[in-house]
């Protein structure tokens, strides 16, 4: 079945359901950050990934700790596009809700450590460290509905110049429109540590990570309405009648006798997008701790992962060169997508033997994190985030805990980083859950935690680059013989009147939800 390019405008709308840190990076791993949020100055086997020079304080012997998370995420953009009026269904409304779903059952972790007798102790953890599950939007989103909608006022502007009347009827589209996305970064960590007197140790290591990504979207079925009779080979089409878009081009094609006219259409109108993205990385990372009687303290700086993705995909470098939103994902060029570096800090203390607290501070370097085409250039600030969490031992085998952590990304005042392919607004989340420990030896910790987002709007000028779109149109037409470049010069002058710019504005409003729930079992032995 052919599908339409458009889609792959989209491609970027990617899964990140479990999102807690920076942009490419999962910083919740285990059921006890779901409870506490503040684990650098933690002490237990999950330091395998919070706080690896903590690991040296455990008691000596083996640490294994089991753990999966089971995330739920939905995405909103409510966009605000004038000629969405025109769509069938629509009612008139220049506004129109995109949800998406995004779901990961499974999102499982593995932490080991082992502390020696002699100062010296290492630690392993595997995990996802970034994205996570799939993304579907079952009615597609506003990058897909955009393009189309403002097709019958391109399509109306060249066929003024070239038959000096309308093709189709302004207030009438119609489409069926997909989006999904899935992407998952597997993480292997593995760091050594020693121990010196008094309280405190370092560790040094290194993570692993293999990404691999697939976008697959389609808008099938365009169809518009006639606003002249048109002659084909099987009779006339009368004014009035409903027709994919594709027919009505050919049949445009065949009245003027301009072949490439068709050619062109098949171009813009009947492509399918599936794209595979595959990468390798690697970060170092440097830890130090500290522990002295009620209090711990932890740190770590992971190093910038770099990675680079490559495509396996259906579009080619002849479509991306006519719409510049989908060359990022052309077939057989390497993208970069680099994993920001971290610093993260953080201290627990034990008020009393059985009551804890703790604090953290998060500071992912984004800005210096490659991105294609420099995206990373157009953030304010590199993102932040606090945590705090408290812990109280009711009883030898049950303890409760609480926590929270704030998210701000520096997306800057016109927001332009982001986008209805792929967004993520500030945030702050609750956490709550209990640790049971079934003997000396083995533990349960479960917990569940809650992400609200603060709702973000995002105003274009040319929304989603739509002007841009209808300039390459005008640019191939010209290439290929249909209209003059004096034509092609008096359409721009019309595409740059005040009421032409009025009709590619847009905003869109970004929202998400984000619920999280975990369990997982630690071992000593």
């Amino acid at each position: 079945m052919k599908k339409s390019i458009i889609a792959a405008i989209a491609l970027a709308a990617c899964a990140t359901p479990a999102l807690a840190g920076g942009f490419l990076t999962n910083s919740n791993q285990t059921a006890s950050f779901g409870r506490f949020f503040a684990l650098e100055g933690y002490r237990s086997v999950e330091g395998a990934y919070y706080n690896p020079a903590g690991i040296g304080f455990l008691p000596q012997g083996w640490h294994l700790a089991f753990n999966n998370q089971s995330a739920f995420q939905t995405r909103t953009a409510i966009s605000t596009f004038a000629p969405y009026a025109a769509g069938d269904g629509n009612n008139g409304a220049t506004s129109k809700k995109f949800k998406g779903t995004a779901t990961a059952p499974i999102l499982p972790s593995l932490d080991v450590a082992y502390v020696g007798n002699n100062g010296w102790f290492g630690s392993a953890h595997i995990g996802i460290v970034g994205g996570g599950g799939k993304c579907e939007f079952d009615n597609g989103i506003g990058t897909f509905e955009s393009v189309v909608a403002m097709m019958p006022t391109a399509l109306n502007g060249l066929s003024n110049v070239m038959m000096g009347t309308n093709l189709v009827d302004p207030n009438y589209y119609s489409m069926d429109s997909y989006m999904r996305g899935k992407q998952f970064f597997v993480g292997a960590q593995i760091m050594a540590g020693y121990k010196f007197k008094p309280g405190i140790s370092v560790s040094l290591g290194g993570r692993l990570v293999y990404a691999t990504s697939n976008y697959y979207g389609y808008v099938d079925n365009i169809r518009f309405r006639t606003a002249t009779p048109l002659p084909t080979a099987s009779g006339v089409v009368p004014a009035g009648t409903t027709v994919g878009a594709q027919d009505l081009i050919n049949a445009a094609a065949g009245a003027l006798g301009k072949p490439a006219l068709a050619a062109m259409g098949d171009m813009i109108s009947h492509v399918e997008v599936n794209c595979d993205q595959k990468g390798w990385g690697f970060a170092p990372i440097v830890a130090v701790g500290y522990n002295r009687g009620p209090l711990s303290i932890g740190a770590r700086y992971e190093f910038k992962t770099r990675l680079r993705m490559k495509n396996q995909s259906s579009t080619t470098a002849e479509q991306a060169a006519l719409l510049h939103n989908v060359a990022e994902y052309q077939d057989g060029i390497k993208v970069p997508n680099d994993i920001p570096a971290l610093l993260a800090v953080g201290a627990t203390y034990d008020f009393l033997p059985n009551l804890r607290a703790g604090l953290s501070a998060h500071y992912y370097f984004d800005k210096q994190a490659h991105q294609w085409n420099n995206k990373q250039k157009l953030l304010k600030h590199n993102t932040w985030e606090i945590l705090a969490g408290v812990e109280w031992d009711v009883t030898d085998q049950w303890t409760v805990s609480a926590g929270g952590q704030t998210t701000n990304y520096g997306l800057g005042k016109d927001k332009a980083y982001i986008s209805d392919v792929s967004f993520v607004t500030s945030s702050y989340s609750l956490g709550l859950g209990a640790k049971y420990k079934i003997n000396k030896r083995i533990a349960i910790n479960a917990s569940y935690f809650k992400t609200f987002y603060y709702s973000t709007r995002k105003t274009q000028a040319d929304y989603n680059g739509i002007g841009g779109t209808l300039k390459n149109i005008v640019g191939m037409a010209a290439t290929n013989g249909l209209i003059t470049p004096e034509q092609a010069t008096a359409i721009a002058t019309n595409m740059s009147t005040p009421e032409a710019q009025a009709l590619v504005k847009g905003n869109d409003l970004f929202d998400r939800t984000n619920d999280v729930v975990s369990i997982g079992v630690e071992f000593s032995f």
